[in-house]
C-alpha cells in the first residue's frame, strides 16, 4: 500500500515543447527524460460500483508488463491530491482481486464486484517522466502526460502535468509549480483520469460543490483548526472551478462563499500571521472576489429579480427587453470570471497560499505580539473572535433603524464574519446551543441580504442605461419601473420584519457563554 501525494496542472498542448525544456526542470533532474506510451484500462460493474463506493480500479501496460491498481480517493488536502492505492504486477490485463493484499479490501471489493467486473472506459497516454532532487534532499516525480480517455464514443484529450512528492518537503512541490506557472501558465486540477472517463460515461457535466464544514474536534489545537481551514478554502476554491468555467451561477456563488470562509478563518489566527503575508493573502482574495461578483450580481438581478415578476406578469414578453439587455451585461462578466480561474494569477493565489502552508513558514515568522500560542485549544481562538465580533455586531443592531445604507451595508459584512466564525467553532459547542443562536442570525442576513440586493438591483439598471442609452425604449423603461417598484414594496415589509428579527437576536444568549 502508497499514499501518494501529488499536484496536477492542465496545460495548452502547444506549450509542451517549452515545458519540456524549462531550465526549471532540467536544473533539477537527475535522470534522462524517460518517454513512454501508457495504455490503461478501468474497470467496474455495469452501475459502477467501485466509483460509488469512492475506488478506481485500473490495469495499465507499458510495454511488455501489466500493473494492475486500486486507488481510494482522499479529501484533497488544499491543492494537493492524496489517495491511497495497492499495485500488482499481472500476467495480463485481467484484473485479479485475489492479488489485493489487504484482505480488508479484498474482501469488500469482491463483494461489491462479484463476477460483474468489466472494462469501462481506457486512456491513452504518452508520458515523459524524470526524477527531480532538490537541495535539502527533496525527491519528486515529473510526469508530462499528452494522450486523450475514451469512453465508447466519447473522447477527451489530456495535457497534464503531474508532481509527485517522493521523499522530502510537500512545499517544494508548490515551489517549483509557481516557478514553471510564472513561464507556463496552467491551472491546477484535481481531476484525475479516472474520474474523467467516469464524467464522460455519464455525460453529466460538473456540478457546484457547496462548503461543508469540517468538524472542528474539542480537542484541535489552534494550528490544527487554521490549517484545516486553509485546507479546506483551497479545496472548494478547486472544486467549483469546473462549474465557473461553465458558466454555472451556483459555482461562482460557492467560489465567493470559499473566499468569504478563507478570510474568515485567518482573522481568528491574524495575530498569528505576519502582516506582509495576511496583506498578500487579503489583497488576493479581494482580487478574485471582485473578479467573480460582477457576474453573480447579474446572476441575482435576473434569476431572483426580474424572472420572479416577469413571471406573475401579463404578458411576460413585455420584458424581453430589459432580460436582453441584462444578459449582454451576465454573458459579458461571467467571460471575466471565467478569464480570472483560468489566469496565471489565480493559479499563482492557490500555490501561494499552499506553499505558505506546507512549508511552515507562517509558524516561523514573526507575529504580532498579541499573537497567541498555537498549541493552545482552537476553543481560545474562536472565543476571541465570537466575543469581539458579537460585540460589533450587538452594538450595531441597537442602533439599526438610524443607519444609512452604507453603515448597513457593513454591518452585514461584519455579521457574514460572525456567522462563519460560528460555523468554524460550531462543533466544539453543543448542537442545541449553537443551533438556537444560529436561527436568530440566519434571518437577519437573509433580509438584509435582499435589502441590500434591492439596492444593487437599482444600480444595475442605472449601468444598463448608461451603456446603451438608444435601447432604453419606453417598454424598457415600463419593466424596468415594475421590477424595481415591486422589489421596493417588498423591501418595506422586508425591514419590518428585519427589526423584529433583530430584537431577537439581542435577546439571545451567546452560548459561548454558557457553562
Amino acid at each position: 500500500m502508497n499514499n501518494e501525494m501529488e499536484l496536477k496542472g492542465v496545460f495548452k498542448a502547444e506549450q509542451l515543447e517549452q515545458l519540456k525544456s524549462l531550465s526549471a526542470i532540467t536544473d533539477l533532474a537527475v535522470n534522462k527524460a524517460v518517454s513512454r506510451v501508457l495504455t490503461t484500462t478501468y474497470f467496474d460493474t455495469p452501475d459502477h460500483a467501485l466509483h460509488k463506493h469512492g475506488y478506481s480500479l485500473r490495469v495499465r501496460k507499458i510495454g511488455k508488463t501489466y500493473t494492475q491498481c486500486l486507488k481510494r480517493q482522499s479529501e484533497p488536502l488544499g491543492a494537493i491530491i492524496g489517495r491511497i492505492e495497492w499495485e500488482a504486477e499481472l500476467p495480463d490485463q485481467i484484473p485479479q482481486i485475489d492479488l489485493l493484499e489487504n484482505k480488508k479490501i479484498r474482501t469488500k471489493l469482491k463483494r461489491l464486484t462479484g463476477d460483474n467486473l468489466q472494462a469501462v472506459f481506457q486512456s491513452v497516454v504518452r508520458r515523459q517522466s524524470r526524477k527531480l532532487k532538490f537541495d535539502d534532499g527533496t525527491t519528486v516525480s515529473l510526469d508530462i502526460d499528452v494522450g486523450e480517455v475514451t469512453a465508447g464514443d466519447a473522447v477527451q484529450p489530456i495535457c497534464e502535468l503531474e508532481l509527485e512528492l517522493l521523499s522530502g518537503s510537500a512545499a517544494h512541490i508548490f515551489e517549483l509549480a509557481a516557478t514553471i506557472n510564472q513561464t507556463v501558465p496552467f491551472r491546477i486540477s484535481t481531476v484525475s483520469k479516472a474520474a474523467r472517463g467516469y464524467s464522460l460515461l455519464s455525460k453529466e457535466e460538473p456540478r457546484a460543490q457547496k462548503w461543508r464544514q469540517s468538524k472542528l474536534f474539542k480537542n484541535f489545537t489552534g494550528e490544527q483548526a487554521f490549517v484545516d481551514n486553509l485546507q479546506q478554502a483551497i479545496s472548494y476554491l478547486q472544486a467549483n472551478e469546473a462549474s465557473v468555467l461553465l458558466d454555472d451561477a451556483e459555482g461562482i456563488h460557492q467560489m465567493r462563499v470559499a473566499l468569504r470562509r478563507l478570510r474568515a478563518g485567518l482573522e481568528i489566527f491574524q495575530a498569528n500571521i505576519a502582516q506582509e503575508k495576511y496583506d498578500w493573502i487579503v489583497s488576493e482574495a479581494k482580487w478574485l472576489r471582485d473578479e467573480l461578483s460582477a457576474a453573480r450580481s447579474w446572476d441575482v438581478f435576473i434569476d431572483e429579480f426580474v424572472a420572479p415578476v416577469a413571471k406573475l406578469s401579463e404578458p411576460a414578453t413585455r420584458f424581453e427587453l430589459l432580460l436582453s439587455a441584462a444578459e449582454k451585461e451576465r454573458v459579458l462578466h461571467r467571460k471575466q470570471a471565467r478569464s480570472a480561474v483560468n489566469s496565471a494569477r489565480y493559479t499563482e493565489f492557490i500555490l501561494g497560499l499552499s506553499t505558505w502552508l506546507y512549508s511552515d513558514i507562517w509558524r516561523d515568522s514573526a507575529p504580532s505580539p498579541k499573537a497567541m500560542d498555537l498549541s493552545a485549544a482552537a476553543r481560545k481562538f474562536c472565543v476571541k473572535q465570537l466575543k469581539k465580533q458579537n460585540r460589533i455586531v450587538r452594538k450595531n443592531c441597537q442602533k439599526l433603524k438610524k443607519m444609512s445604507e452604507e453603515e448597513r451595508h457593513n454591518l452585514r459584512l461584519v455579521m457574514k464574519k460572525l456567522r462563519y466564525t460560528i460555523d468554524f467553532s460550531a462543533n466544539i459547542y453543543p448542537d442545541k446551543q449553537v443551533l438556537k443562536f444560529q436561527k436568530t442570525l440566519s434571518p437577519i442576513q437573509s433580509r438584509m441580504g435582499y435589502l441590500n440586493d434591492v439596492l444593487a438591483a437599482e444600480l444595475l439598471v442605472e449601468k444598463m442605461l448608461s451603456a446603451e442609452p438608444n435601447a432604453a425604449t419606453p417598454a424598457w423603461f415600463y419593466t424596468a419601473g415594475i421590477v424595481i417598484g415591486w422589489h421596493q414594496r417588498e423591501a418595506k415589509f422586508t425591514e419590518k420584519k428585519l427589526f423584529k428579527d433583530v430584537n431577537r437576536f439581542l435577546d439571545t444568549k451567546a452560548f459561548w457563554d454558557r457553562k
